[in-house]
């Protein structure tokens, strides 16, 4: 049997924090597999915001979980993901699990988890994150919130840490922390998906370990989408230019302009009201977001909300 910690980075947002440990509570528990569940919530305000969702959720944990919160001043995505590790470590786990603060599980999801990752042998497995948006939008815009699903056992190379669990021998070996040069420019999980790769580390699709994330109103709009879709090409630049690998920065370059350039063609799905109205634009911003990383100019979207 296995002992788990299960971390949750959290900012201001005490309802969705309180609605996923909710979630985790109700969830089955195979004892079979698992022995014990720690629950480690860090809170990544200097204002404490989580504390008072925290102390309340911890006087109601059930028997079969422990309940850890601590606040973590130090703000940044990757800095708070790199103190869940090492408060984790102190806990002895065999495995440790990331859930964002936004998300809510299902109630075999953490049982489909340890599942994955035991019976491939894998040093981490991520599961699927389904949104679930606070209201109903056009189709044009949620179309683009659902990421394409992986077959459960499937071999990944890349990760998200919405939905991941890690062996805490794996991190240990080889010392994986999260780049702090990704603290406020998000993909910080994605670069720490290269360096476990780079490690030889196994990473595979747990499929049935569906979890869900809350999209509110102010997040389903397509000034979002866009913003994503260039954040998400500039800072893949950024990381091929860490890991000096000149071709692929080459061939992005290259894609990057014909991005732009079918963009503009694909500019008169906007006079059609269907899920992909949005493509063309979608696709000058990645375009975009591409030719700025070549100039190392990095969008920090987490400098201003945390």
């Amino acid at each position: 049997m296995y002992h788990l910690v299960i971390g949750i980075p959290t900012y201001k947002r005490p309802a969705m924090l309180e609605k996923l440990v909710k979630s985790i509570y109700a969830s089955n528990i195979n004892k079979e597999f698992i022995s014990d569940v720690d629950i480690l919530i860090v809170d990544n305000d200097k204002d404490r915001t989580a504390e008072t969702t925290s102390l309340k959720l911890g006087n109601r944990c059930p028997t079969n979980f422990r309940f850890n919160y601590h606040n973590y001043a130090i703000r940044g995505l990757s800095n708070v993901r790199n103190e869940i590790i090492q408060r984790a470590f102190k806990l002895n786990p065999d495995y440790i699990v990331f859930v964002d603060d936004d998300e809510y599980v299902t109630k075999n999801w953490l049982n489909e988890l340890i599942y994955s990752v035991v019976s491939n042998d894998a040093d981490m497995a991520m599961g699927p994150v389904l949104p679930d948006f606070e209201k109903k939008v056009p189709e044009a815009i949620s179309h683009w919130f659902y990421r394409p699903q992986n077959d459960n056992r499937k071999k990944l190379d890349f990760i998200i840490t919405g939905n991941l669990i890690m062996c805490s021998k794996f991190l240990k070996e080889h010392q994986l922390q999260f780049d702090l040069r990704f603290n406020t420019t998000g993909s910080e999980d994605s670069y720490f998906g290269i360096s476990v790769l780079k490690e030889n580390g196994a990473i595979y699709s747990a499929a049935k370990a569906v979890v869900y994330e809350t999209i509110p109103e102010k997040r389903a709009t397509l000034k979002w989408l866009l913003q994503r879709s260039y954040n998400g090409a500039n800072s893949y630049i950024y990381m091929m230019i860490l890991e000096r690998s000149y071709g692929k920065i080459i061939k992005k370059f290259f894609i990057s302009l014909i991005y732009i350039l079918f963009g503009f063609v694909f500019l008169l799905f906007l006079l059609f009201n269907f899920k992909y109205r949005y493509y063309g634009l979608l696709k000058m911003a990645e375009g975009i977001g591409g030719l700025t990383g070549f100039l190392n100019i990095q969008f920090h979207e987490y400098s201003k909300v945390r």
